[in-house]
């Protein structure tokens, strides 16, 4: 099982000299289960150098399984523009949930808009790929390419946004994914995100804002490096690696967050960075 960072910047894609280190690319994280087969955490523009490699390596019979945390552009942006869409005899399912009274798949249809994307609609049977909308029930466990996934609601400050963070366990190794979430309380006081993250191998959590910053970022549904860090170490997970950097983090400033995580001596923290990769 390998982790692959595609894009770990959050909220827009900031392609800049001063962020060339740890990336530009909105959130796309793979967990790749074998040849042709990837669970696919957020599809930010980051999804589209992730289907560039899958094809390269291997034309069809792909399968790509991706997990949306939520439907905020960062998150899907990537969709229309990952060429696997648009290759036939390969297979993508998109799971999440929708807004408030709106369905999933209506929710990703509006940026497929002709006045909108120049792309031919992949959601077509006629079109591409064999793709699918799965939205999430009420069983918050399903299976996905042979992995289990346990799924649940995140908090997002005093906001009623929706967002998803998910686990997945797969042959004795487990990894959860939350981000875009904001604690109301203290993180290991969230039950749900608590569950995910429990006991897992590596955590990819959400840290756009640094702790002082916190006071004047109330309620835009994000978390600091002290939130991810303490529901790491309440949750007992084994590595943590701190993504979705704000727009505005330069790669000098990430450095530096990076030495300060590094001195915290009970379990490894990170920042991501794209084009991060490594086994499990």
């Amino acid at each position: 099982m390998r982790l692959t960072f595609w894009g770990v910047r959050g909220s827009v894609a900031t392609p800049e000299a001063d962020n060339r280190v740890y990336g530009g690319n909105t959130p796309c994280v793979e967990l790749r289960l074998g040849e042709g087969r990837s669970l696919v955490f957020d599809a930010g523009l980051g999804l589209r150098w992730q289907a560039n490699r899958m094809l390269d390596e291997r034309p069809a019979d792909n399968y790509v399984e991706i997990l949306l945390s939520h439907c905020h552009w960062d998150h899907i942006q990537g969709i229309p523009f990952a060429p696997v869409m648009y290759v036939p005899r390969n297979h993508v399912t998109i799971y999440g949930a929708g807004y408030p009274h709106r369905p999933l798949l209506a929710n990703l249809m509006e940026q497929l808009r002709p006045e909108f994307c120049p792309v031919p609609n992949f959601f077509h049977a006629e079109v591409g790929a064999n793709v699918n909308v799965s939205p999430l029930t009420s069983d918050p466990w399903f299976e996905a390419l042979g992995a289990r996934v346990r799924w649940g609601f995140l908090p997002r400050g005093n906001t009623s946004s929706i967002v998803v963070g998910y686990r997945v366990d797969f042959q004795g190794k487990k990894v959860a994914y939350l981000t875009d979430v904001e604690y109301v309380g203290r993180p290991e006081d969230c039950n749900e995100a608590m569950e995910l993250a429990d006991g897992v191998d590596v955590l990819i959590h959400d840290a756009q804002f640094l702790p002082d910053e916190r006071e004047a970022t109330r309620d835009r549904g994000h978390s600091t490096y002290e939130d991810a860090i303490a529901l790491a170490r309440a949750a007992g997970a084994k590595r943590l690696i701190c993504t979705h950097h704000d727009p505005s983090r330069s790669d000098r400033e990430l450095d530096e967050v990076s030495a300060w995580l590094r001195q915290i001596g009970d379990f490894k923290v990170e920042v991501a960075r794209e084009g991060m990769e490594f086994e499990l």
